[in-house]
Parts: structure tokens; C-alpha cells; sequence
């Protein structure tokens, strides 16, 4: 392609940061991708070297790590604080995209989608993607200025537009044109729009009643040992495992020492003191205070609080001092605090108030807390391994804790949070092993392999409780349900009517009138598809039910259904047709990728890194 070859040297570093992005994070319809990947292996993979391999293509670690990278990248962009949970989400956003990108690239090359240099020239000046309309030089006054940029495609001035060209030929136009291909398979009647606008716009004013658990008897509610029992031999299979583990460990928690508590303090008292001398309180708040809600420009200010509003120190320092006083440090939950009380009143209703600012240093962890902990953990450590971890623990004075019978997909432990070095640990070592250190964002933590159970089925103890509580669901929704039914009999058979049988019956929990959209649904019901769908077909007048709810099972009577506006429906209509197809094209872009994911051979080697 002849047309174009470079761009301004000043844009290059933005659009390719912007093209990255993209890259990474770009995904058909606008989706992302979120099914449930059984980790099946299909063959021998090289875990070193492999970190995946989908249908026979290999994806190496550096390719998933980069994908990582830049998920916790966007995190701190967001300003968000990379913990362990943001970085397991992180690999999980990024294994999900890198899975759907793999499965459409595949897809487009069986379907043989291809882009001529005519069809990137159209896109280019037509259709640009996301990176180049989000790029700053093309923008006016924060918008995408369309003049700017087709300036830009018309005067080269590098070598900077050749890959720009090949990643819309070879990638961009491919997907487009997939997309286009599945909506094509998208049918929007009149009736779906109709529908759209009657739930977004439409009152429907119900009363009636909900059958909830409270109505039903606590032998009705339970289930019997012979019912769990029977449950789990019936649905064993969804309780089988690869192999389970138990580890007992020891951890170190990574939290500020008394001497970093002392360090603290200092630093206050030298604080007050320089207050009490004279120089301007705000001005040393605004500089050293660490209150995340009160530092750098409201120089600490607390404003007029009453007795009681502040954490017990506080509040008993603050309101015994006189006024103009300054006080400190006062040790509370939240660090060293010094107080300057500005002003003091009684308000009208003899209530005491303060005038404060504020000063606090919180008492954080020094690197040599931190390399001390680390220390101790290496040298227990280093005697487990020697001597056995018991007699290392006795003779360290150490508590354990303990983490059994999980598998190799997990990501916490009990008491520790996210640690999966130490699931990885259990699983790549012989009964009885001592670990070396192993730590996230809180903790150092040592572990011993405790036991090691092969493939199999849980035991029914350690699933009993869950089934337990299925079935007691199950019989709440079952004698609800029995009993919604007898009450519409008793209304189809007697002379009553809905507001009387809910007069005469006991616990039954009844509701006057409401008047809402199905969109914002019912506060007295809460949102249930069953009650949507039965409202949509009903005329006032109707009793509906028995309808499902979170609740159990509700009876309602459609009392009036606001009239339907003509005019406000055409004038809404193409927008309304929108938000449905977007809906559609979601779902069915999803169920298309989930169908892709169902049939593709998946080898997936992440245990072996994390």
C-alpha cells in the first residue's frame, strides 16, 4: 500500500500506547469474555514453554504475562491498589481475553476473512477504530476531530502508518466483518421494541401478597438425613476431584512493629511542638497529615462535630481541652493524632461542639520491620526443613493454622487470603515436605504437606451441609409454592376477594398498591422474570400467579396498566431498536464464543505458574 507510510514523529509514542491497548483488550460486540474453562489436557505440553495451547496453537508465558501486565496496568491507571484479589483478577480478565481472541482469530481464518487495500483505505478514512479516535492529537476541546485527523492520513511523515495499515487488514477488518456476519443472524421485530418501551415506560399498579418461608412449617423446611443422604449418592459425580491436599503453616503478618509505633509517635510529638511554637498548624498538616480524607489542602481542618461523632480517643481528647489548645499525641486505631481545638459551643439543644484540625501519623511498617519478619521466617524455615516442622514450631513458639482437603484449582487459604504458591506447594511435593518461604501482600507463611488424597469423590461429610441447604431451598420453594396454589383455589372457589383472603390469613405477607415500571421493578416484590413476563401478557383486572421470586412465590392482582403513548413510542422507537439489538448482538455473540470454548481442545498449564 502506496497511500500512506508515516505519521508525525509527535504522535508516534501515543498511538502505540493507544494501539496496545486495543489490542489487548479488544473483543467483538464489546464483550469480554467470561466463560467457565475446564482445564482438560489433551496431550503432553510443555508447561516451560507453554502456557496454553488452543487447538494446537501454543501461547507461551510471556505472551499471557504481558496480557497480565497490562490488566494491572489499567488498575493503577484507575488508581486502584494491586493486591492479591486484583492481581488474580487480573490473570483471570486476561486468560478470558486471550482465549476469545485466539478463538476468533482461528474462526476468521477457517472462515478465510479476508481485508483488500481498498476495504483498510475505507475504515481509515470512514470508520477509524477505538486507538486512533481516542489518540489526543486527533482531539478538539477533549473530542475526536475528524478534520485533524484526516489531515494527519494525508500528510505522511514517517514510516509510522505501515503497521497501522497491516493491523487493519489482517485483524481489525477480519473481526469486523465477522461481527457483521453474526448480526446478520439478529432478528429485531416490532413486537420486541413494543416490548422495550412498555417495560421502560409503562406503569402497571399491582397489589397483592407473598408466600414467603414464614408461612411454611419448620418439618415442611428441613430435610431429612435420608433425603441428603440419597441427594449426594444421586449427584456424586458433581463432587469428584482430581486429588485433594492439606497443609499445616505458619505465617508472619506484615504489620508495623513498637518500634514503628514509636517512630510514629515521635514524629507527632516533634509535630505538636512545632505547632505549639508557633508555626501554622494548617500548613504542617497539609505537608505530613496521612488522613486520606483530610490532608494537602484543607490543612487537617475536621470542621464542628459533636461529642461522640469521633473514634473514643479522639472524642474524650478533643472535647477536654480548652479552646486555642493543641494536644497530642493521642494514640488511636487510625495512628498519632494532634489536635488543635479551635473553638468549642453548646448548640440549642445543649449538645457540646468542637471547632478541630487535625494531624495524623499513622504508624506504618519500616523496611527493616519488614526484612526482620523475613528473617524469622527464613530461619524457621531453614530448622523445619532440618529438624521437622514441629519441633521447629515448639521450639520458635509459633501457632499454626491449617487448610484442608482443597485442590489444585484454588487460589486462597483459610487465614491467609490469596496464596497460590502455596497450592502450587502441595501439589508438586511429597507428603511430609517443609516449603520455603512463601508470601503475598500480608503475610510470610511456611507450610508442611499433611496428607495427600488421590483422585475420588469428596466425602459425604464435607459436602452434607451444602446439600443440606439446597434441599431446605428446594422445600421452602416447594411448600411456598403448595400454598400460593390453594389460596388461588380458595379465591376461584369461594365468594372472596384477593384483599380479603389476605385479611384472613395468618402471616402472610401482604402489600398495598404500588405503581412502577417493569424496568425499575417492584420494591415490595423485588425483581423476578416470572413477574415481567406474566404482567406483559395481563389485563387488568387479572389475578396472576403462583410467580417465583427470590422470596419464594407471590399472587398478584393487575389493578391498571397506564396508557400506552403512540407518540412517545415513535419518538423513542430508533433508539429503543438499539437497545435491543445490543442486547441480542450480546447474547448472542457470547453464546456463539461459549459454543467456540465448548468445542476447542484446551490445555491450560496455569498451575504450573501460579
Amino acid at each position: 500500500m502506496a497511500l500512506m507510510t508515516s505519521m508525525r514523529e509527535k504522535m508516534h509514542v501515543v498511538l502505540w500506547a493507544l494501539l496496545a491497548l486495543f489490542l489487548l483488550s479488544m473483543t467483538m460486540g464489546g464483550l469480554v469474555g467470561g466463560a467457565n474453562i475446564i482445564d482438560q489436557l489433551f496431550g503432553n505440553v510443555n508447561p516451560q514453554t507453554t502456557i496454553a495451547r488452543i487447538n494446537g496453537q501454543d501461547i507461551s508465558p510471556d505472551n499471557f504475562n504481558n496480557r497480565v501486565n497490562q490488566q494491572l496496568q489499567n488498575s493503577r491507571t484507575a488508581g486502584q491498589n494491586i493486591n492479591d484479589f486484583q492481581i488474580k483478577r487480573a490473570r483471570d480478565t486476561a486468560w478470558d481475553n486471550m482465549l476469545q481472541d485466539v478463538l476468533v482469530s482461528q474462526e476468521v481464518e477457517r472462515l478465510n476473512i479476508t481485508a483488500t487495500d481498498e476495504e483498510v483505505m475505507f475504515h481509515l478514512e470512514n470508520n477509524p477504530p477505538p486507538f486512533l479516535t481516542q489518540n489526543q492529537s486527533f482531539h478538539t476541546d477533549g473530542s475526536f476531530d475528524m478534520s485533524k485527523y484526516l489531515q494527519a492520513l494525508a500528510n505522511p511523515e514517517g514510516n509510522e502508518w505501515a503497521p497501522i495499515e497491516s493491523f487493519m487488514k489482517n485483524t481489525f477488518i477480519p473481526n469486523y466483518k465477522l461481527q457483521k456476519m453474526l448480526d446478520e443472524s439478529i432478528v429485531i421485530t416490532e413486537e420486541d421494541i413494543k416490548t422495550e418501551y412498555i417495560k421502560r415506560n409503562i406503569n402497571f399498579t399491582v397489589t397483592g401478597a407473598h408466600i414467603t418461608d414464614a408461612r411454611v412449617a419448620k418439618e415442611d423446611a428441613k430435610a431429612t438425613e435420608e433425603e441428603i443422604r440419597t441427594k449426594y449418592n444421586e449427584t456424586i459425580s458433581d463432587y469428584s476431584h482430581n486429588g485433594l491436599r492439606s497443609i499445616t503453616y505458619v505465617s508472619w503478618k506484615k504489620e508495623p512493629s513498637s518500634e514503628d509505633s514509636t517512630t510514629a509517635m515521635v514524629l507527632a510529638t516533634k509535630l505538636m511542638k512545632r505547632a505549639k511554637n508557633g508555626e501554622e498548624f494548617s500548613a504542617l498538616a497539609n505537608e505530613y497529615s496521612m488522613d486520606p480524607g483530610n490532608q494537602n489542602t484543607k490543612g487537617g481542618d475536621l470542621g464542628w462535630f459533636k461529642q461522640g461523632r469521633m473514634v473514643e480517643e479522639f472524642d474524650r481528647a478533643a472535647f477536654s481541652a480548652k479552646k486555642n489548645q493543641i494536644i497530642g499525641p493521642i494514640k488511636s486505631n487510625f495512628g498519632y493524632h494532634v489536635i488543635y481545638v479551635r473553638d468549642n459551643r453548646t448548640d440549642e439543644n445543649g449538645d457540646k461542639e468542637v471547632l478541630a484540625s487535625h494531624i495524623l501519623i499513622q504508624t506504618e511498617m519500616s523496611p527493616t520491620t519488614l526484612s526482620n519478619l523475613k528473617k524469622d521466617a527464613t530461619l524457621f524455615s531453614y530448622d523445619a526443613q532440618d529438624d521437622g516442622f514441629d519441633i521447629a514450631v515448639s521450639e520458635h513458639g509459633l501457632e499454626t493454622g491449617s487448610f484442608e482437603k482443597f485442590d489444585d484449582a484454588g487460589y486462597s487459604v483459610t487465614g491467609l487470603g490469596g496464596l497460590r504458591a502455596a497450592i502450587r506447594f502441595a501439589f508438586n511435593n511429597k507428603l511430609n515436605s517443609v516449603s520455603d518461604i512463601l508470601e503475598n501482600n500480608q503475610y510470610f507463611v511456611v507450610c508442611k504437606l499433611d496428607s495427600i488424597i488421590p483422585e475420588g469423590y469428596k466425602d459425604y461429610e464435607e459436602v452434607r451441609s451444602q446439600i443440606e441447604i439446597t434441599l431446605n431451598r428446594e422445600k421452602v420453594k416447594k411448600a411456598t409454592l403448595e400454598d400460593a396454589n390453594n389460596m388461588l383455589i380458595k379465591l376461584s372457589s369461594q365468594d372472596i376477594d384477593l384483599k380479603a383472603l389476605i385479611e384472613s390469613e395468618e402471616n402472610l405477607d401482604g402489600f398495598k398498591e404500588e405503581s412502577k415500571t417493569l424496568f425499575q421493578g417492584f420494591q415490595t416484590i423485588g425483581r423476578s422474570h416470572f413477574v415481567n413476563g406474566a404482567l406483559l401478557n395481563a389485563k387488568p383486572g387479572t389475578i396472576l400467579g403462583p410467580l417465583e421470586t427470590n422470596r419464594g412465590h407471590t399472587i398478584l392482582e393487575l389493578l391498571s396498566i397506564a396508557e400506552f403513548d403512540s407518540t412517545a413510542f415513535s419518538d423513542q422507537k430508533e433508539k429503543l431498536r438499539e437497545l435491543v439489538f445490543t442486547r441480542k448482538q450480546n447474547g448472542y455473540f457470547q453464546a456463539w464464543i461459549d459454543g467456540l470454548k465448548d468445542n476447542a481442545e484446551i490445555i491450560d498449564n496455569r498451575k504450573f505458574y501460579f
